[in-house]
């Protein structure tokens, strides 16, 4: 029998029953030193004076600098569903930012009548209302493409013209998004068929780069200090890195590399050196990675893309059919197994300086995506001990909470997670607050003027 190198090794253990803990070397210490920051924070009453020395203050975290996310494009098969009260709620405690979808084809079923459906808006309504960072998702995207641009006759040119109007509409019409992916796993469009409308619309311009690079010339043109970035299914994909430095190299004003890991098959799991590896292969582009989809599962990954294409031929089949989709039950074997993974992979990831966010796909496994439990809340709202994993580290373990009395000077010496915070204190019988960012880079004193 031949040796198995351990590198191999790791994703197979993974996928297995009981996860190997991963061995987090130096993860704690870099936490420390890229998501915490000092500050000497300045204190005024309403009135203007001073805070007297050794009154006790609280404070407390209420929102993080960095984006802890969750897809939301999932509500089509949640906006009637018995669960949507409860996915809500536990979605607004664990996130702080939102995927929306902007599925061109589900939104414009005839060319010129684009209307959001109901439960996009809605879910998009609400997301604004938590205060939310929001990410549209896509500008454009070839597997969503509605029929008059997938076209394999229509002239190329009145394909390009539509295109360029679509994405000038969605950010001009959108303001609330925060931030876009661009023209969504764009290597891939190489596996369409050569007369593909959108295929024969990115070869007009050169390729996967030049294309990227007409894009971002449109939007900035509309939002020239919007934020907009890559996103694609794979990053083995050298296309992808022939992509980014065309980008790079000819200035293309885009803000973040997204890279996707949806872990359906044990082929890929991400191995811990593995993923340390390839975020430090991206970060050296120089530009913010965001783990932008987030696959694990709570049942045994299938065991190939073998496995996959006839899962997922059954899936379309049972839709065309109009049938119960077909669905991998989780269990508890395999829950304990995705929480234990997703505590090490948010680990590694948020000890990571270049990584600023992290977004979980199917956030609950009603209608998750290719019929497997990747959710972190199973069916009916109901969260896995993967939700509870990751609502300790957002919530407890990464979030800064501290009672400190005040020094002689009126002030106080804070070292926290960077983000936004609140801080409250007694004076004179009543209850006083005031609110303040500890950012990075942060230089001189940071005041907070009390209400």
């Amino acid at each position: 029998m031949k040796k198995i190198g351990l590198f191999l090794l790791l994703p197979l253990l993974a996928g297995a029953a009981e996860h190997v803990p991963w061995k987090l070397k130096g993860a704690q210490e870099r936490i420390e030193e890229y998501r915490k920051g000092g500050c000497e924070l300045k204190l005024e009453l309403p009135d203007g004076s001073a805070v007297p020395a050794g009154t006790r203050i609280e404070l407390e975290q209420t929102r993080h600098a960095f984006d802890f996310g969750g897809s939301l494009a999932q509500v089509h098969s949640l906006y009637r569903h018995e669960s949507y009260a409860a996915y809500k709620e536990h979605f607004a405690r664990l996130f702080n930012y939102a995927t929306i979808g902007f599925y061109w084809a589900q939104h414009e079923r005839k060319p010129g009548a684009w209307k959001l459906q109901s439960y996009t808006s809605d879910i998009m309504d609400w997301a604004v209302g938590q205060g939310m960072t929001l990410r549209g998702h896509p500008l454009m995207w070839h597997n969503t493409a509605p029929r008059w641009i997938a076209s394999t006759t229509r002239d190329v040119k009145e394909i390009d013209r539509d295109v360029r109007e679509h994405v000038r509409m969605l950010v001009k019409t959108y303001p609330q998004i925060d931030q876009w992916d661009l023209h969504n796993e764009t290597p891939g469009i190489r596996l369409q068929e050569p007369r593909h409308g959108v295929r024969r619309w990115v070869e007009l311009y050169g390729g996967p780069g030049p294309v990227t690079q007409r894009l971002v010339e449109e939007v900035r043109a509309i939002r020239p200090s919007g934020f907009f970035a890559m996103n694609h299914f794979t990053y083995k994909d050298p296309q992808y890195h022939e992509q980014i430095r065309y980008c790079v190299e000819n200035k293309v004003k885009f803000d973040a590399i997204g890279i996707q890991s949806h872990m359906h098959t044990k082929g890929e799991l991400w191995a811990e050196k593995q993923m340390w590896d390839t975020l430090d292969e991206y970060a050296k582009y120089g530009k913010p990675i965001q783990l932008t989809e987030v696959s694990i599962l709570s049942c045994e990954p299938l065991a190939s893309w073998r496995e996959l294409k006839p899962w997922e031929e059954t899936i379309k089949a049972a839709m065309r059919a109009r049938r119960p989709l077909p669905f991998k039950e989780s269990n508890p074997e395999g829950e304990q197994c995705q929480a234990e993974y997703a505590r090490d992979f948010y680990t590694l990831a948020f000890s990571h300086l270049s990584v600023n966010a992290i977004i979980w796909w199917s956030v609950s496994d009603k209608d998750a995506w290719r019929g497997m439990p990747a959710g972190l809340l199973d069916a009916y709202g109901n969260p896995k001990p993967a939700y509870k994993v990751l609502d300790k580290l957002i919530n407890e373990t990464w979030r800064t909470k501290k009672s400190i009395a005040v020094d002689r000077n009126s002030r106080v010496r804070l070292r926290g997670f960077y983000g936004s915070y609140e801080v409250r204190m007694k004076h004179q019988g009543q209850m006083l607050m005031g609110t303040f960012d500890l950012e990075r880079d942060q230089i001189g004193v940071v005041s907070a003027a009390l209400k």
